[in-house]
């Protein structure tokens, strides 16, 4: 029997969460009760995530009425498509709940309101209460740290706080009561924060809890006293703001919403800053939800997460680009590295090397900042690309060959065709940096002598794309949808009858093609529909399986986020859960679809001329 060494994708059970976050503080698992099992933050020094994880409830909001517990079902909506927000009745009277990560804020705040709905007063009490059940540190899965967990009411700032550590603190947080609010009784390592009150027939009542996140407790103690001299209204204002300047506008409301909830799950989830350090780091998700969360992946921060980031923020879009290739270094093109640099999971991609070089074209096309050029990072990466690239050709193929394929499985054929076609482009995007005519036209001959080479030796006797080729020449004919031949147009490698006939291929005999409401191409490693087959359809805009673009904002997927793919038949998420790196890019592709980018080359940003569209 053959050992298999492909790792293949767990299957999800679907879970309805509404996660939020900052880039500082993540809330990644709050259910259809309003109980938030975890909070973390990236942290330099464990090289991942650090969760302070609940086996209940991190966060639980109770409201108790004339001595008994309301508990209605709550509805959930976004506000700016971002803050979670939760609205219930249960016949005595209305409740509001509503999570907040201020922007460029260390901490959260939490917000239950009561409205008396009935016709007689009410002793209504609210209260928000947690426990802190473990320490989690996040590279792939989960790890629980043997680390002691201690208490402190701090009446200097007026917070209840719990933090981790043992010779070295790691994790605190830290509770500051709202307006007429205090602190109860606590559970071991927990905290409560009450508010009680007589509220007259059609009055209200509020309870703000504010949330301060740092790795020791002086910060977390003044950051949450910080958030609470700001106070709640003004911090959702500045929030709201942020995120209407920043969504997408197509003019489609329902592809504006499920677009701009993609994008800002991608901004504020496939990246963050440090807490410890300050470091600005690109990872794969942070939720724990995710199966590999909390790691680096080189193609996954740029060729799918970061476009999005670009067309959201071109500030940080260029301190992400160089703080994270800068720290990724000559690793780059590792299989997946921990998010300060280290290898993780070593093996060679070579899509993972021509990725970064893509996104610097794309920061400086769209922005008209060369000057990125001259970041000590990005110039080490250029001259690491040229090196590494050169090891891995074939000259008897003119091919450039990898060690594990875009959905980072190995191959018996290494010269793949869509990765041979980024190379080409990487190709012309060195000729475009280089001020020496003679060194950019010797550039553009090795674009051209790829493309040519693909020409002659990846295209199958009945007139198909093929997947790859071996070291003897011998085809392949198989797709990777995260890097799927439907792209090779807009990577210029153009044979219209090629690419016509691989796609109806694609449809009508490739084995893992799933038809059903909601269809799309899988592979071995997920074998269902996927977010990458749909987010190639929307860039090339391939009808095949009708318009993409509603597809994108019909499919649940994993409550409306980005997912690696879902069932055919439902659209809810299959594999891949939570995951934030392609969220991105179903939210740039389609706003690409709708702005006329259709060429790598071409125009993109949020002033992209739509006369194409």
């Amino acid at each position: 029997m053959t050992e298999s060494l492909t790792t293949f994708a767990p299957l999800e059970t679907p879970e309805s969460l509404h996660p939020t976050g900052n880039l500082l503080v993540a809330l990644p698992e709050i259910d259809d009760r309003g109980w938030c099992r975890s909070i973390n933050i990236a942290h330099e020094g464990q090289r991942g995530l650090v969760a302070a994880h609940s086996d209940s409830a991190v966060l639980r909001p109770v409201v108790t009425v004339d001595g008994v517990e309301s508990a209605p079902v709550l509805e959930w909506s976004r506000l700016g498509h971002w803050v979670p927000t939760a609205h219930g009745s249960d016949g005595r009277g209305e409740l509001d709940l509503t999570y907040l990560a201020p922007i460029g804020e260390q901490g959260v705040v939490a917000r239950l309101l009561w409205t008396n709905t009935t016709g007689a007063p009410q002793d209504v009490s609210l209260a928000f209460t947690g426990e802190w059940s473990a320490v989690q540190v996040h590279h792939f899965k989960p790890k629980r740290l043997s680390v002691g967990l201690r208490e402190r009411d701090d009446e200097w700032t007026g917070a209840r706080t719990v933090y981790a550590g043992a010779d070295r603190l790691l994790l605190s947080i830290s509770w500051r009561a709202g307006e007429g609010a205090t602190h109860a009784a606590p559970p071991a390592h927990g905290w409560s924060t009450e508010r009680s009150a007589t509220v007259e027939p059609g009055g209200s009542i509020a309870l703000d809890v504010y949330i301060g996140v740092a790795t020791e407790p002086d910060s977390s103690g003044g950051t949450a006293l910080h958030l609470r001299r700001r106070g709640a209204d003004a911090l959702l204002a500045d929030t709201l703001e942020w995120l209407d300047a920043r969504a997408l506008r197509t003019g489609d409301g329902a592809l504006d919403a499920r677009l701009a909830e993609n994008l800002f799950f991608s901004y504020f989830f496939a990246q963050a800053d440090c807490v410890d350090s300050g470091r600005a780091v690109m990872l794969t998700s942070r939720s724990p939800r995710y199966y590999v969360s909390g790691a680096f992946w080189s193609r996954d921060a740029y060729w799918w997460t970061f476009p999005a980031i670009l067309l959201t923020d071109e500030t940080r879009a260029r301190r992400i680009l160089v703080e994270s290739i800068t720290t990724a270094g000559a690793d780059i093109a590792h299989h997946a590295l921990y998010i300060t640099g280290q290898r993780l999971y070593p093996g060679f991609e070579l899509d993972e090397l021509t990725a970064p070089l893509l996104a610097i074209w794309r920061y400086t096309d769209s922005t008209g900042d060369r000057s990125v050029l001259d970041e000590p990072g990005i110039v080490a990466f250029l001259a690491h690309y040229r090196r590494e690239l050169a090891e891995w050709f074939d000259p008897r193929l003119g091919l450039y060959g990898t060690f594990l394929l875009p959905t980072d499985d190995p191959t018996d054929y290494p010269f793949v065709t869509t990765d041979n076609a980024t190379v080409a482009v990487g190709f012309r995007i060195l000729a475009a940096f280089d001020d020496s005519a003679a060194a950019a036209g010797r550039l553009l001959d090795q674009a051209l002598a790829v493309e040519h080479a693909l020409l002659d030796r990846a295209i199958t006797p009945d007139g198909r794309w093929a997947w790859a080729i071996d070291a003897s020449g011998a085809q392949e004919q198989r797709e990777e949808p995260p890097l799927g031949l439907r792209v090779l147009d807009y990577f210029g490698v153009v044979d219209a009858p090629a690419q016509a006939a691989t796609e109806r291929w694609l449809v009508t005999d490739y084995e893992h093609h799933y038809a059903g409401r909601y269809p799309g191409a899988g592979a071995p490693h997920f074998a269902s529909p996927s977010s990458f087959d749909l987010a190639n359809r929307m860039l090339v805009r391939n009808a095949d399986l009708g318009d993409p673009v509603a597809q994108f904002v019909a499919a649940p997927l994993d409550n409306g986020l980005g997912c690696e793919s879902w069932d055919p038949e439902t659209g809810e998420v299959a594999t891949g859960a939570a995951m934030a790196s392609v969220a991105g890019f179903l939210a740039w592709t389609a706003w690409a679809n709708r702005t006329g980018h259709r060429r790598w080359n071409d125009p993109f940003g949020r002033d992209t001329d739509r006369s194409g569209s």
